[in-house]
């Protein structure tokens, strides 16, 4: 598997999208399209920049596809080679500016994400996704220094995501929120304006990373998944929890908890 290091490492010449499976059932039918039918917790495809033709098999990882060793174990430097010969044949056109931003299906969805991935989440606040703020934030989100390290999410600020984030909170501006352990709140930890420039909110956040990633504890899957049902932890989603190994369009039955 890779690190998070390593993942952003290996992936600055491309376009990392995660399907929301479990918020959206368009979301859940592209995943079944790369598992031949079947849905499963991971799927893994590389595709074109017009996001239909695809330039790989697809599978339940890159390692699987592209760096399994002989005798067993995975070879994450095949997995770069084999990213970085893709990559080179469609080199950046454009500018950061130009390139589009993350916005959840739900703030529920973006503090569950945050949370399970342990970054910071960006909330962009206001009437209507001004489009001088939404630059700014485009180019930062491909800083070389930044990239992969936040979530962002769009929220008006007359919906219910403010009963779900404690802190100060203006009518409009650029929230630094942390998740909580679950991902069912979070926090307001920097507010900047809308009309702040690109340096400040770049220094901003890298600050707040900075004091995140040193006080933030590495969560054990086992050991964290085992808490959460002692408190009785649910997050409610959008389309039915599970997989369909035998792709027959239906949820497997649980056969009970191991």
């Amino acid at each position: 598997m890779f690190s998070q290091e390593e993942f952003i490492a290996t992936t600055r010449d491309f376009v990392c999208v995660r399907l929301d499976s479990y918020e959206s059932k368009e979301h859940q039918d592209l995943v079944r399209s790369f598992l031949r039918g079947a849905f499963a917790n991971t799927a893994f495809c590389i595709l074109a920049p017009d996001g239909k033709k695809r330039l790989s098999r697809s599978g339940r990882s890159p390692n699987v596809l592209f760096g399994r060793r002989r005798g067993g174990g995975d070879d994450v430097e095949r997995v770069v080679a084999v990213l970085n010969e893709i990559s080179s044949e469609y080199l950046t056109k454009g500018e950061g500016s130009e390139a589009g931003l993350q916005d959840f299906h739900t703030i529920r969805q973006a503090l569950n994400v945050a949370s399970g991935d342990q970054r910071l989440l960006i909330l962009t606040v206001g009437d209507e996704k001004e489009e001088e703020s939404e630059g700014v934030l485009r180019k930062l989100f491909n800083d070389r220094e930044l990239m992969g390290r936040f979530h962002h999410d769009f929220v008006r600020k007359e919906e219910d995501w403010q009963e779900l984030v404690v802190g100060e909170k203006e009518e409009a501006g650029f929230l630094i929120v942390q998740a909580d352990r679950f991902g069912m709140s979070g926090k307001v930890v920097a507010e900047l304006s809308l009309s702040v420039g690109g340096k400040e909110l770049k220094e901003a956040l890298i600050e707040a990373n900075g004091v995140f990633a040193a006080t933030e504890e590495r969560k054990s899957y086992r050991e964290h998944v085992s808490e959460g049902r002692r408190q009785g932890i649910y997050f409610e989603g959008g389309v039915p929890y599970g997989e369909d190994r035998d792709g027959d369009g239906k949820i497997d039955e649980r056969r009970g908890r191991r």
